[in-house]
């Protein structure tokens, strides 16, 4: 993760001030900055959000391809995650340092998202053994100001929450292969549930305390954090340990209980903002003037 080097008298400050539950900000040790969600940011895919987290900015895009099922999940659906930490958000990201923090929250993001729990990806398959559908979501990193791993989950719920699916009608036979028929109305299309999606809480420890969505000059306080993902209902769906801190057994067990009490309340603002997405682009979507119902006279 990217950091900034601060002298030892400012990091002193900074571990105080969490042990006092003040943070340099005025925050509190289980208090998020303020941040945004913008939909439709990039216009040649089926769903895209920008997040931002204070100085954290992020674009998260997803394409829908048709592709076949693996074979070991014949009926389900794929979905892949492509990190870019572009230089410019952070000296850090320069060379190899960028590619291996990528490969990192890929496969962070990966096991997530391979679970059954988290998304029913038995709804992107058309056809099984032949035809499903192959969510690529790219992810590209502005700016980073703390708490990436984080914003970077949040997105991808936002944009696997509003992505347009392409709505198949049926199937027809083709030299007695079925081959799915799509609609040719493009205001047809379906959303993936994201209702059971986690979200991931990164807990790095200052000093002796847990901080929740940390700025850079207090990760840089940290040598290690835990990546937990939490699910709407509170219960832990994965734990990563990031960095080389060692945490015993009943500091993991405290990370995992505020994780879970800080994971259900962004769940659920997080879900609140994905359903006003999805209604403002049906209305923006929806085309202009309306089609006359049949049987009704128009002048």
């Amino acid at each position: 993760m990217a950091e900034v080097l601060l002298s030892e008298e400012e990091k002193y400050y900074l571990v105080l001030g969490v042990a006092q539950d003040i943070r340099v900000d005025g925050r509190s040790r289980l208090d998020y900055r303020s941040g945004d969600v913008e939909v439709n940011t990039v216009t040649n895919s089926h769903g895209s959000v920008r997040i931002r987290l204070a100085e954290t900015d992020v674009i998260v895009a997803a394409k829908v391809d048709l592709g076949v099922p693996k074979t070991e999940t014949p009926n389900q659906g794929i979905i892949k995650f492509l990190v870019d930490c572009s230089p410019t958000a952070s000296p850090d990201f320069e060379g190899r340092g960028g590619d291996q923090l990528a490969e990192t929250i890929c496969r962070i993001l990966s096991s997530t998202y391979a679970k059954s729990s988290s998304i029913n990806l038995k709804s992107l398959c058309i056809v099984p053994k032949e035809f499903c559908y192959i969510v690529d979501v790219d992810i590209l990193v502005l700016q980073c100001g703390g708490n990436l791993l984080d914003v970077i989950a949040m997105g991808v719920k936002a944009c696997l929450g509003t992505c347009e699916i392409p709505r198949a009608s049926g199937t027809r036979y083709d030299l007695g292969k079925p081959v799915p028929v799509f609609s040719k109305d493009e205001f047809q299309f379906d959303y993936l549930d994201v209702s059971k999606a986690p979200v991931i809480v990164t807990l790095p420890r200052v000093g002796r305390y847990f901080v929740v969505d940390a700025t850079l000059e207090e990760e840089s306080c940290s040598k290690g954090k835990l990546a937990i993902g939490v699910a709407p209902d509170g219960s832990i769906t994965s734990v990563d340990k990031l960095g080389k801190a060692c945490y015993q057994v009943r500091s993991i067990a405290a990370s995992v209980q505020m994780a879970a009490k800080v994971g259900v309340d962004v769940n659920k603002v997080l879900s609140d903002r994905i359903n006003k997405l999805k209604l403002s682009k049906l209305h923006s979507a929806k085309p202009w003037p309306p089609k006359p119902e049949e049987g009704m006279d128009v002048e």
